[in-house]
C-alpha cells in the first residue's frame, strides 16, 4: 500500500493503477482525474486484520485545503484488490 500512495504522490499514475487502482471500479482516465488538485497524500494505518487495512488518508490539495478520507483496503499479493473509502471531512 505504501508503494501505491508513493506512486500517487510522485504522480506516477500508471504505477498506482498497476498497484491496485485498476481494481477500484473506475476507468484509468477517471482514476487519474480524481487526483487532480492533490499535491500529496499522508496515510495513517489505523489497523490491520488479515488482508484488510483500515486507513485514514489526508489529501493535501494544491489550493491549501485538506480532504480527509477513511475506510478499508484489501491488499493481496502486494496489490490493492478492493477498497471502501469515503470522504469524512
Amino acid at each position: 500500500m505504501d508503494a501505491y500512495f508513493a506512486a500517487i504522490t510522485a504522480r506516477d499514475y500508471t504505477k498506482a493503477w498497476q498497484l491496485g487502482g485498476q481494481n477500484l471500479g473506475t476507468s484509468y482516465a477517471t482514476f487519474v482525474s480524481g487526483f487532480q488538485g492533490t499535491a500529496k497524500d499522508a496515510v495513517t494505518i489505523l489497523s490491520v486484520a488479515g488482508d484488510v487495512v483500515t486507513a485514514r488518508l489526508l489529501a493535501y490539495q494544491s489550493d491549501g485545503t485538506v480532504k480527509t478520507y477513511q475506510g478499508t483496503y484489501t491488499v493481496q499479493n502486494g496489490e490493492i484488490s478492493q477498497s471502501n473509502i469515503q470522504q469524512v471531512g
